[in-house]
């Protein structure tokens, strides 16, 4: 809902089991390879996705007012800050470290580190997200970044995925509560900021 006008926003796909399933198993057999590459060529990708962003920050600014109601101003400067997010991350010295994540922010830091992600966007505001990763998808190898947006059905699908080995969710105690239930029964590893 374009919280100007209170008109309807263009409709978005809502995922299905069987599309976390697909995406998931995408995630697994990119990880062979993409866990693999080097720091160099992760680096690389994050920062092709970084200028690509800034080559579309208009659209994604006026993109996100109509989602989410910020004034041009704050949007452009979000997407500055996202832009920074890329290339200040790519700019670390860190070890390798190994697994997947599902999670709903955390691009960089995963790509960076040489796992896969698959991320979430709020049902409330998925535009930019999709548009986003969309994005991010010319520059890295399928299956390394995706995203899938959907209803209520869809977060408990992900967190409870026995392919899914770490959450990172940031949202609402409440739902955080929930993340963490369901994430128990496969022992994944979470990160909630609440």
């Amino acid at each position: 809902m374009n919280p100007a006008t209170k008109r309807p926003n263009a409709e978005v796909p809502i995922a299905i089991l069987e599309d976390v399933n697909d995406a998931v198993a995408a995630a697994r057999a990119a990880f062979k390879s993409w866990s693999k590459t080097t720091i160099r060529e992760r680096v690389a990708a994050l920062n092709a996705f970084a200028v690509a962003l800034l080559e579309y920050k208009d659209e994604f600014a006026r993109l996100m007012t109509i989602e989410q109601g910020k004034t041009l101003d704050l949007a452009t400067m979000e997407i500055m800050a996202s832009h920074a997010w890329l290339t200040e991350t790519a700019k670390l010295e860190l070890p390798e470290e190994i697994g997947m994540f599902a999670a709903i922010a955390k691009v960089a830091p995963a790509v960076y580190t040489g796992n896969n992600i698959i991320v979430k966007p709020s049902p409330f505001t998925p535009y930019c997200g999709l548009k986003a990763l969309e994005l991010a998808q010319r520059f890295f190898p399928p299956g390394v970044i995706q995203v899938l947006s959907g209803d209520d059905n869809l977060g408990p699908w992900l967190t409870a995925h026995p392919g899914i080995d770490k959450i990172s969710f940031t949202g609402s105690v409440a739902t955080g509560k929930k993340v963490m239930e369901s994430a128990s029964k496969t022992l994944k590893r979470v990160t909630l900021e609440l």
